[in-house]
């Protein structure tokens, strides 16, 4: 159908008049077709300055830079999953047809929803077993993750995403972890934001140890990539616990056990129930403090000597057993000094925020409540260091020379190439991980040179 010839010629007209007063902005084209300004949107009045718009199926706020899914399909998707809800108490299933538009209708809304992506991992599962009938009653893992995503859907109806919160960047704080069958531990350091330089350990509970896959314990239920998993959720929650506010902050998080690191990248399992329940409870967290996406990167084994000290802290290795938390500060502070004569902090997980990482170890289910009302995350031991920033480089100062013929950390001068060649890796890593998730530069028809106005 074409257009009338006298709404055509008025868009053309308005078009040559918004060139005549502002021809840098609006510059012309030789080929009409090719004018950037879409005569078909024009008509739709989507011309007209607006600080509200709808993109794509989300709305747009420029004045308070936020975003959320369109009210329309919300409304529509929290009726759907109202009704999953329902059909999973009263034991009805719905077509797997129906469960798979639906989830990819959830994967697109929560691209404007921090964390919504770490709850899909039971729908991704069921996905790749294409039954015919889901039937949600039967999988308390999915059925709870059905009642999260509705939850923080309907959540976004009074708090639209900040776009900040979407974008990643270099880390205002970086945190290291490692995790053995005998306990879990890491520091947390400031980069563009300040905090206390913190040190922190868990020891696991025996049954935990006991039940660790290995190859003398083939039947064990728990991996050590589980137990890594466990440690970087349990480093978020004390970077929650030193770092106090995560608002629109950016946190990198190092681990040298690689599958744990997919999982966090990926914000998915499709390996480990443990680790899909961990994600989830990850994915509740960062929503729950509005931070920006994780970095999250692998660190060869050899460079982690300062976090495989605390994990290893409990009497599996003679070298590092520390009996009270007082002597791992102290070991800290003479074999890692800080610049400034600063002092490291010891933080040690309550008991009761312990409990709720090792439930998940156990398989025990869960509740979005559970993970949104936390008791006291951490308790501090002993001395507390001064907030201080820019550590994240200082730290590879040890990481060579802890890997260099297992010669104990001090800052004496030795081979500052080797140092410099590590710091640029590490950037570049850190660069290319944050690419991911920034905005990709679009193809302008626009003139490559600036039009001055005459």
């Amino acid at each position: 159908m074409h257009s009338h010839p006298n709404v055509k010629g008025a868009t053309r007209s308005r078009r040559n008049r918004n060139h005549d007063r502002h021809p840098h902005v609006f510059p012309a084209d030789a080929v009409d077709s090719n004018d950037p300004i879409s005569e078909k949107k024009l008509k739709k009045g989507e011309g007209q300055f607006s600080t509200l718009k709808t993109l794509l199926g989300f709305d747009f706020d420029g004045k308070r830079k936020t975003m959320w899914l369109e009210e329309e399909k919300r409304a529509k998707l929290l009726t759907t999953l109202k009704g999953w809800i329902r059909s999973g108490e009263h034991e009805r299933g719905v077509p797997f047809s129906e469960f798979e538009s639906v989830t990819a209708q959830l994967r697109h809304a929560f691209l404007a929803v921090q964390g919504g992506k770490g709850l899909l991992s039971p729908c991704n599962r069921l996905l790749r077993k294409r039954p015919t009938v889901v039937y949600f009653h039967r999988n308390t893992p999915l059925f709870s993750a059905i009642r999260d995503m509705r939850t923080i859907l309907r959540e976004s109806t009074t708090r639209p995403t900040r776009c900040k919160e979407l974008v990643a960047g270099w880390p205002d704080y970086v945190g290291i972890c490692d995790a053995s069958s005998f306990g879990a531990g890491g520091v947390i350091l400031g980069e563009l934001s300040a905090c206390r330089p913190t040190v922190f350990r868990f020891q696991w509970p025996s049954d935990i140890t006991a039940a660790v896959k290995s190859d003398k314990n083939k039947g064990g239920t728990i991996t050590n990539s589980d137990l890594e998993m466990a440690g970087l959720l349990l480093l978020w929650l004390m970077i929650e616990h030193v770092c106090t506010c995560l608002v629109e902050k950016r946190v990198a998080l190092f681990s040298d056990n690689s599958p744990s690191v997919g999982w966090v990248q990926r914000m998915a399992s499709r390996s480990s129930l443990i680790a899909e329940q961990l994600i989830r409870v990850l994915a509740l967290r960062i929503n729950n403090q509005r931070s920006c996406p994780l970095t999250t990167l692998h660190i060869s084994g050899a460079q982690n000597a300062m976090t495989d000290i605390p994990s290893r802290s409990f009497g599996s290795e003679p070298q590092w057993h520390f009996k009270t938390d007082d002597d791992l500060l102290t070991f800290f502070n003479s074999s890692f000094p800080l610049p400034r004569q600063n002092s490291w902090s010891v933080c040690q997980p309550t008991s009761k925020i312990a409990m709720r990482v090792i439930s998940i170890l156990r398989t025990v289910p869960f509740t979005l409540d559970d993970w949104r009302r936390l008791p006291t995350a951490a308790k501090n031991i002993g001395t507390v260091g001064r907030p201080t920033r820019f550590l994240w480089e200082w730290t590879h100062i040890f990481r060579i020379r802890a890997s260099e013929h297992g010669c104990e950390p001090s800052q004496v001068s030795w081979h500052a190439s080797a140092r410099d060649t590590l710091v640029k890796e590490s950037k570049s890593k850190i660069a290319r991980s944050v690419a991911r998730l920034q905005p990709l530069a679009r193809r302008s028809r626009w003139p490559a040179t600036t039009i001055l106005p005459k």
